[in-house]
């Protein structure tokens, strides 16, 4: 049984759940400056690029936590200078006409220490204990009450969007795109929040709903 390869599988099809989300009530909005075509497709590869850095955080605490090591033990200075390769594919990948992006690290990196320290720690949690009979969903029932996994979840989220609020007033439009693309980026983040809040309640009653809360740890 590959946890590690479960925990990536779960957090993507978290993160794609969300973007599919946000990139719907985003496109679905009135305000010409979400009409821009290429908005989804910015929306989504930025989850991806968060998808690729959460599997390598992940892989990584759940080789520390083999080893006998605890989260505490990991490198996360490391892990935030591994990560920036997955940001410089992400910018190269961004064939956008008229859009410049410049990564401003010294803005985002307390922010995203935060999100591997904390990823790590919860990799750890859940891994601690986690027998072979036991599926994802029962391992989480089994730790974390529900309201604990929701707000879990709305944290690591909300950290993501910070970062992305910091990323899309980095990101530098040409004329006709930058008036709009200020708008955006000053409404994005509260969609996302709020997309974050709605998404946290529905995993959280997908998974708890019909099983009750037996926390052991």
């Amino acid at each position: 049984m590959d946890k590690a390869a479960i925990l990536c599988k779960k957090d993507k099809a978290m993160l794609q759940e969300f973007s599919r989300r946000v990139i719907l009530r985003v496109t679905g909005r009135s305000l010409p400056a979400f009409r821009i075509p290429f908005l989804g497709a910015y929306i989504d590869a930025n989850v991806m690029k968060e998808v690729e850095k959460d599997r390598i955080i992940i892989c990584h605490a759940a080789e520390v936590f083999a080893a006998g090591k605890r989260a505490d033990d990991m490198d996360n200075d490391a892990l935030f200078e591994e990560t920036k390769t997955v940001d410089r594919t992400f910018v190269k990948s961004l064939i956008i006409p008229s859009l410049s992006v410049r990564m401003r690290y010294e803005d985002i990196a307390g922010i995203r220490k935060t999100r591997i320290r904390l990823l790590a720690n919860d990799v750890h949690h859940v891994l601690r204990g986690w027998d072979d009979a036991s599926s994802f969903e029962e391992r989480l029932r089994s730790i974390y009450a529900a309201e604990q996994f929701k707000e879990a979840v709305i944290e690591i989220l909300h950290l993501f969007n910070l970062e992305t609020r910091m990323l899309s007033r980095s990101a530098r439009f040409f004329p006709p795109f930058r008036t709009a693309m200020k708008v955006i980026a000053d409404t994005l983040f509260d969609v996302m929040e709020a997309v974050s809040r709605d998404l946290a309640d529905d995993y959280t009653m997908k998974i708890y709903q019909r099983a009750p809360s037996h926390v052991t740890a």
